[in-house]
């Protein structure tokens, strides 16, 4: 029986990923059908709804797949302080590692890329940086870092957009001399 979590189950939704990778190269997201996933993965429609809801959410549970990968990238170095030119460079090589994937959930992106990273960058660049320039008001800060989440995006957007043409370490040096533009300093 093909039951979640068995070989074969794990097996047809590697397969069917892959096809989306595949089509994501080819095909504008937005054509891109469960018809066509299911004919090149080689597996049934009903076979792609046992796995997941839709195309939508199929691409929720790659990104989820491939946090946990960025992280385990993380813990397989050594220490790295967040948003060093460092620690840039590792999510800078995901990124362009898995630039079809990003390619497409970066476009409608309106927030930072991997919603799991909100508590750190919250609680040591964002909130100290604002406490050291006096803002004392988290409803204030969170302007701030809204904006830093957008400008980041965009940068991520930009580069992706432009096939990763640009060295990660340029991108990861960029997006280092933002930060303390956008960490508040008047």
């Amino acid at each position: 029986m093909n039951t979640k979590n068995n070989q074969r189950y794990r097996e047809n939704e590697i397969r069917m990923e892959t096809a989306m990778l595949e089509l994501m190269k080819k095909v504008d997201f937005e054509k891109i059908t469960v018809k066509s996933i299911c004919e090149k993965a080689g597996v049934n429609r009903s076979t792609f709804y046992a796995h997941f809801i839709d195309i939508y959410d199929m691409m929720n549970q790659m990104e989820n797949r491939l946090h946990s990968e960025l992280l385990e990238s993380y813990r397989s170095g050594e220490e790295r302080i967040m948003f060093s030119e460092e620690s840039l460079y590792v999510f800078l090589r995901h990124i362009r590692k898995h630039r079809h994937f990003y390619k497409i959930a970066l476009r409608t992106r309106r927030d930072f890329p991997l919603k799991q990273g909100f508590e750190p960058l919250w609680n040591q660049i964002v909130k100290p940086q604002c406490q050291r320039a006096g803002i004392s008001s988290e409803d204030e800060m969170m302007y701030y870092f809204v904006y830093f989440q957008a400008g980041f995006t965009i940068v991520l957007r930009r580069w992706v957009e432009g096939g990763c043409r640009h060295d990660e370490r340029d991108i990861a040096g960029i997006i280092k001399k933002c930060i303390p533009s956008a960490a508040f300093s008047n």
